[in-house]
């Protein structure tokens, strides 16, 4: 079904082309958001095929990366796997969900929304080069996921923690999150590296991060050639 967007703030590039021009997204939520197509769990490689062919990649083919294939990535990350309690993919230290999911495209930065399963729009422009500090074939791969612990998050369920203990705890999280990930994208045919080696002021600028978020890990993903 085709959908007009309103709004330039809203698009977000996959190698490339941007959400706005996607046909395969349904209306946004808001103004802010895009939703991104229901993961299929009832399809895909069994979890042992996909340790299997999980590795470090850090070459890519020039191929993108579907709006099918984003919404399996990004449900592993951090989606909403019981919605009658509102669990999610992977574990939290006291059950506080305090790591947010920045993707980063050639089009722009947008934060994932567990709740909605969608794209909120944080900023326009090609800002993978500042999820790394040096490593080339970050700026030309497709996608990049940057983990972002939340400090606000802890005060906000009333189990505030000292801030080491929080920056431990979302770290923890924030490696199971990349294991998911990882998992995820080998049974589409997609690689990952995880990156430690990032830019974090000239992330944090472009990403527009608050006192209180902590820059933790980068993921950077594409199609295997």
């Amino acid at each position: 079904m085709k959908h007009d967007f309103v709004s330039s703030r809203i698009r977000l590039a996959l190698s490339g082309l941007c959400l706005a021009s996607c046909m395969l997204f349904t209306p946004a939520v808001t103004r802010a958001e895009v939703s991104l197509p229901p993961p299929q769990i009832g399809e895909g490689m069994p979890v042992m095929q996909a340790l299997a062919k999980r590795h470090t990649s850090r070459s890519f083919a020039e191929a993108e990366i579907t709006p099918a294939q984003l919404s399996h990535i990004l449900w592993a990350a951090d989606g909403v796997n019981r919605p009658e309690s509102g669990g999610r993919t992977n574990p939290a230290a006291l059950g506080v969900h305090s790591v947010e999911v920045y993707v980063v495209t050639a089009g722009g930065i947008s934060l994932y929304q567990p709740n909605s399963h969608a794209l909120q729009a944080v900023a326009e422009g090609d800002f993978r080069l500042t999820t790394t500090s040096g490593q080339g074939f970050v700026g030309e791969a497709p996608l990049t996921l940057v983990y972002v612990g939340n400090s606000a998050t802890w005060e906000e369920s009333g189990r505030s923690l000292p801030a080491e203990k929080q920056v431990l705890f979302d770290s923890v999280a924030a490696g199971a999150m990349a294991q998911s990930v990882a998992l995820a994208a080998a049974a589409e045919g997609i690689g990952t590296c995880v990156r430690a080696s990032i830019d974090q002021d000239a992330f944090g600028a472009a990403a527009h991060l608050q006192d209180g978020q902590t820059i933790l890990l980068a993921q950077t993903l594409g199609v295997l050639p």
